[in-house]
């Protein structure tokens, strides 16, 4: 009994450690794993020694908090004994969680951490009048500080206009670039609605007519516009061309004032900023839209005729040693000229003489001879090239007749043959099929045609006169087209009959131009008020995967027909 007493008395003695004696244990610990390791690889037997029991008093240091996310849900520790009756009443008990597993639902620092405080100064600036006179250039010693200042000053208001309009139309911005989703929902159904997002007006040009616009081939945000106001004021500019940019609908970006008024437009395959422009004057002019000011080159000075041009394309021709950029121009008089030197400073034109023929059927003669031929010098209209021989070109006439011609050929045509009875007002090749393309005319139809047949495959009928029409980008069987005031959109695979939608502006609306955007879910019109609208198109049916397959698929029976 007493033995067992000194035993228990021993082991309940408590041992303070200091470093000598750590140091012995360690040592010891050290020598007992190199006997461990002999035995082992010698493969004797393991005498295990006298065990030796002792305590060890283990004291925690002193915790220092960086961080602490308080509960803010109520815990059964800060509850009152009353407050968890009533909770025990409710059977709401669930929601009583110890502090350690909530999470806050802000986050309170309450505990100082090792962050460097954050250093605030006061700052004051003193604008007078002399000053804002000294930035816009006002006060300046030498013109050229003056012009180097006043610019600075336009660029930092055309800087802040952006953002000032960006607060205003960001939403509307963002579904005008914003491509066509795809709903499997509405795949089979025809539903289409049209919402005005922006609109493009400037109050100088309120008097004036939209005659043509067109994208710049490398910034979609730009777009190029031509004004035109034909009427007796002998005061005043009759023609612009504006560039306006999608971030600012409001103010267009480049103005250029002209005294006769711009029949069309179009930019450079080579470089975008320049732009050729043809008026009712009958000049056509080069512009470079990179400077704010800018005196516009005439390029026929010396072979004016004074005939109106109403359309002018830019085109590259191959030759030999390089591939150089022409203009090629129709005027009123049936002229087409083709004219070299683009951007160079050398202007050299090549006159294209087209004999144009056509072919009058006289119904009081006998049947043999029921046809007579005319030949007459027809007024052109519009150029189109075609998309995929570069060199060969089609041309509507104001009498009816489309022309097929190359540009090599100068005195006769390859093609010609009669599209409508009465004047051609565009020729749009489609964006899938390289030897289909559309006419639309004032005889109120627009007609699908294939490249060399002379019928048409497919005749959509309105009930007044088609000025502008253009393909969908996304699907092969959607056309978009303008009459009045009424925006028709057509998809032959559902409907040839009419138009599967059509939206009627407000009166005193008269619509001149129609074009779609790039990802095909916009449309921009222009009408003869000055104004240039985008319009969203929302509810379209998704295209399908094969648009070549499908847009045969819908005219072959009209092709069939034609060739039965």
């Amino acid at each position: 009994m007493d033995n067992n007493k000194f035993k228990t008395q021993k082991l309940q003695q408590k041992f303070h450690f200091d470093e000598h004696n750590i140091e012995k244990i360690c040592t010891s610990l050290e020598n007992e794993i190199e006997n461990l390791k002999v035995v082992k690889i010698q493969n004797q037997p393991f005498q295990t020694p006298d065990v030796q029991f002792f305590k060890a008093a283990l004291q925690e240091t002193k915790t220092n908090t960086l961080l602490e996310l308080p509960s803010l849900a109520p815990s059964v520790k800060n509850i009152s004994n009353t407050s968890q009756n009533e909770i025990a009443k409710t059977n709401t008990t669930k929601y009583l969680l110890t502090d350690a597993v909530q999470a806050s639902r802000c986050f309170q620092r309450t505990q100082h951490t090792q962050t460097e405080a954050i250093t605030l100064k006061d700052q004051s600036n003193i604008a007078s009048v002399w000053i804002l006179q000294k930035e816009i250039g006002n006060n300046m010693a030498t013109e050229k500080i003056e012009d180097i200042k006043s610019n600075n000053f336009k660029k930092m208001l055309f800087i802040s206009d952006r953002i000032v309009t960006s607060n205003n139309f960001s939403e509307k911005q963002i579904k005008f670039i914003t491509r066509h989703t795809s709903d499997k929902l509405n795949a089979m159904s025809y539903r289409y609605t049209l919402e005005e997002i922006l609109q493009f007006s400037n109050d100088k040009l309120s008097t004036f007519s939209v005659t043509s616009f067109v994208w710049n081939t490398m910034n979609e945000d730009i777009l190029a516009v031509g004004y035109g106001k034909w009427n007796d004021e002998p005061n005043g500019f009759k023609g612009a061309v504006c560039c306006w940019s999608l971030k600012n609908p409001v103010y267009p970006e480049r103005m250029y004032e002209f005294n006769k008024p711009i029949t069309c437009l179009d930019f450079s395959k080579t470089h975008a900023n320049i732009l050729v422009a043809g008026s009712h004057g009958g000049c056509v002019y080069i512009l470079d839209i990179a400077p704010e000011i800018c005196d516009p080159v005439i390029v026929n000075e010396k072979n004016l005729q004074n005939f109106p041009i109403w359309s002018v394309l830019s085109f590259l021709q191959k030759s030999y040693t390089s591939e150089d950029e022409f203009i090629l121009s129709v005027d009123d008089n049936g002229s087409v000229r083709k004219w070299s030197g683009g951007v160079s400073k050398t202007y050299n034109t090549e006159q294209m003489s087209l004999i144009y023929c056509g072919i009058r059927n006289d119904s009081a003669k006998p049947n043999k001879f029921n046809h007579s031929t005319i030949v007459q010098n027809m007024p052109g209209t519009v150029i189109s090239f075609h998309p995929t021989n570069k060199s060969t070109y089609f041309i509507g006439t104001k009498v009816g007749f489309v022309v097929q011609n190359t540009v090599d050929s100068c005195n006769h045509y390859d093609r010609i043959f009669m599209a409508h009875n009465g004047p051609v007002y565009g020729i749009k090749f489609s964006p899938f099929c390289s030897s289909i393309f559309i006419t639309y005319g004032a005889d109120w139809q627009i007609k699908i045609w294939m490249e060399n047949v002379d019928v048409p495959l497919l005749s959509l009928s309105y009930c007044n006169a088609v000025d502008d029409a253009d393909w969908s980008p996304i699907n092969s069987t959607v056309i978009v087209s303008v009459s009045g005031a009424v925006i028709c959109i057509w998809d032959f695979a559902r409907k040839t009959v009419e138009p599967v939608m059509m939206f009627t502006c407000k009166t005193g609306v008269h619509f001149s131009l129609v074009k779609f955007s790039k990802h095909g879910n916009n449309i921009v019109t222009g009408d003869v008020n000055g104004l240039v609208r985008c319009f969203h198109i929302s509810n379209m049916p998704s295209p399908s995967f094969l648009q070549v397959e499908k847009f045969y698929s819908n005219s072959s029976g009209e092709y069939d027909v034609i060739k039965s």
